[in-house]
């Protein structure tokens, strides 16, 4: 597995700085916010508002960009043997409900998650390489007018059903024209909070995913 480990090596300082960026922004948005308290005029709370804007934006941006790392990783160096029980579960479900409601997805006859990407560990009853792999399918195609595959569109429903109020304006609920990088970082466990660094989880799942050191 020389490959793979060489990729999180070559990858490795993006991946810290992807990271360093997001939990700046995490405190460019907070001070926005806090500012939108101290406004006076309706221009300034424009300003602020577009201010609390652009680090949202930019914030989605350094995540998708994550998930990009992941998923290039996964696609090349991954190595599943078989699906997992809960990926099969996810699957036998799915196709039960297109079999018994078919207007609901009318070109629709079977549904498969891919094998490359049902890795990882158990993510609400989904590999955490699904996750990746809707959240950046996602991530390259918002500004489509098209909708999302099947496949991605399921797992961001599995998501939202799990937890559809999600809290600090994330969300899985899916829009047109809106990123949804960081809420899928979230979900992963990839961000920073109280019980530990965003980079030292992606760190430890893709070393598991692809069997190497890091």
């Amino acid at each position: 597995m020389e490959d793979a480990r060489a990729y999180m090596e070559g990858t490795g300082p993006a991946a810290e700085g992807l990271f360093r960026l997001l939990n700046e922004y995490g405190w460019h948005k907070l001070r926005a916010i806090v500012g939108l308290i101290k406004v006076k005029t309706r221009d300034e709370l424009e300003i602020q508002k577009e201010s609390i804007s652009s680090k949202d934006i930019a914030r989605e941006i350094a995540a998708g960009s994550v998930l990009q790392i992941a998923y290039v990783a996964i696609a090349r160096y991954a190595k599943p043997l078989e699906k997992p029980k809960n990926a099969l579960f996810f699957e036998s479900e799915q196709n039960r409900l297109i079999r018994e409601y078919p207007e609901l997805r009318p070109r629709t006859k079977k549904l498969e998650l891919p094998l490359q990407f049902c890795v990882g560990r158990d993510i609400g009853h989904l590999p955490l390489g699904m996750i990746v792999y809707a959240g950046r399918n996602q991530y390259n195609h918002f500004y489509e007018d098209k909708r999302l595959s099947v496949v991605n569109e399921l797992v961001f429903n599995h998501l939202h059903a799990m937890n559809p109020n999600p809290k600090n304006g994330l969300s899985f609920d899916l829009k047109p024209g809106r990123l949804f990088s960081y809420s899928i970082l979230a979900a992963l466990g990839w961000v920073d909070t109280s019980r530990g660094l965003g980079i030292e989880a992606y760190k430890r799942d893709m070393a598991e995913i692809l069997g190497v050191d890091l």
